[in-house]
């Protein structure tokens, strides 16, 4: 396999980033219904006001908008699917290569976490025009810590709600190197099985057994959202074994309509008693195949694809900086007709998406006194 970066995967996190930083403005700017809610079709697409072809267009059009719209969280689980194939590829290179070495695997990892994460602190306490609800005081040790689960209720969401995912993706990194030595040792399926059954049973057990805070299930405890992590690592070990035969069925068709006749019925298991125990797993899986489907079309775009994969290289300094300007630029919009805040929802997020891979991309020369990972062109 070439060590070379894959410009459908960064098309693809620069597609789910886009869509989250949307999300978090179209959601300051209206509060209609969510997909997974009963009734989500009536209210929104409102037959009764059906009066002719035109008025089902328009009803049709809502469904679908603000379906895409609403469902950008299951972005956070593609990040997550994303995360583990890519570190998969990565430490099977290094045992080809006969690097081993656990602790300087940390070292490089926390290095490429750290400095981002608190640069986007920085960039918090020191920048206008943020939606800035919260004073800062003895929370603001812990945010910078990383370790957002300790007080959840106080912590997990604190300053920059966002910030929750760096909580949970270093648990999950701190947990590779036995995950890793697990996919190894006991194949892709037995495997993804084992890790499934252990998220599924923290789930269980924090949802219905013992109930606790719902943050530790969103990510909070890093167990209830190990099942998309593994499903990564499969994917990026399958990847490993015969690269070209996985592009081919992921970006040329088959991986797409697999996620996207999937959607509907992992939807379908939100409403299902107790199915929110495999809901996270099967959404995000969903949301991967769709969007890494259409990154097979959008890579090959020369200009589109081009910032896409941009954009997607740089995500991470994206996600962490954008929440709180996407909530103060988004509120002068409340008010406004679709036709008018829409596009401009759209410039809020490609504004952020410039502004977070610039911060980024420059963060990673200071640190290295050399040129940032630079994005393959599709």
């Amino acid at each position: 396999m070439g060590q070379g970066r894959m410009a459908w995967l960064d098309v693809t996190k620069g597609w789910a980033c886009l869509w989250i930083v949307y999300f978090h403005s179209f959601t300051c700017w209206i509060k209609p219904p969510s997909p997974i809610e009963e009734g989500f079709f009536t209210k929104v697409a409102r037959p009764e006001s059906w009066d002719g072809p035109l008025a089902v267009l328009e009803g049709l059009g809502r469904v679908v908008g603000i379906g895409l719209s609403q469902l950008s969280f299951h972005a956070v689980g593609l990040f997550l699917i994303a995360s583990g194939l890519i570190l998969t590829q990565a430490a099977y290179r290094n045992a080809a290569a006969g690097e081993t070495s656990w602790g300087s695997w940390a070292f490089r990892r926390l290095m490429r976490l750290y400095p981002m994460y608190w640069l986007a602190h920085l960039v918090y306490f020191i920048l206008p025009f943020q939606a800035k609800m919260e004073p800062l005081d003895w929370r603001v040790g812990v945010s910078l810590s990383g370790f957002r689960f300790l007080w959840i209720d106080w912590n997990f969401f604190y300053l920059n709600a966002a910030w929750w995912f760096f909580c949970l993706i270093i648990q999950l990194f701190a947990l590779f190197p036995l995950l890793f030595w697990a996919l190894r040792r006991w194949g892709w399926a037995g495997f993804f099985l084992g890790a499934v059954a252990v998220g599924f049973v923290a789930r269980y057990v924090m949802l219905y057994v013992h109930p606790v805070s719902g943050q530790f299930v969103l990510g909070g405890c890093g167990l209830s959202r190990m099942p998309e992590f593994a499903l990564g690592m499969v994917l990026g070990a399958l990847h490993v074994r015969n690269a070209a035969k996985f592009e081919n069925w992921l970006l040329r068709g088959p991986g797409f309509w697999t996620g996207f006749f999937l959607y509907p019925l992992a939807l379908a298991v939100y409403r299902l008693p107790k199915g929110y125990v495999a809901a996270d797993l099967l959404n995000s899986a969903a949301c991967f195949l769709v969007v890494a489907g259409a990154a097979g079309f959008w890579s090959r775009l020369p200009g589109l694809g081009k910032w896409l994969a941009v954009a997607g290289t740089f995500s991470y300094g994206t996600y962490l900086i954008h929440q709180p300007f996407a909530i103060h630029f988004a509120s002068f919009l409340q008010g406004q007709p679709a036709w008018q805040a829409v596009p401009q929802l759209f410039l809020i997020a490609v504004g952020l998406a410039v502004v977070g891979t610039m911060l980024e991309k420059y963060l990673g020369r200071w640190l290295t006194q050399s040129v940032a990972p630079k994005p393959t062109r599709p």
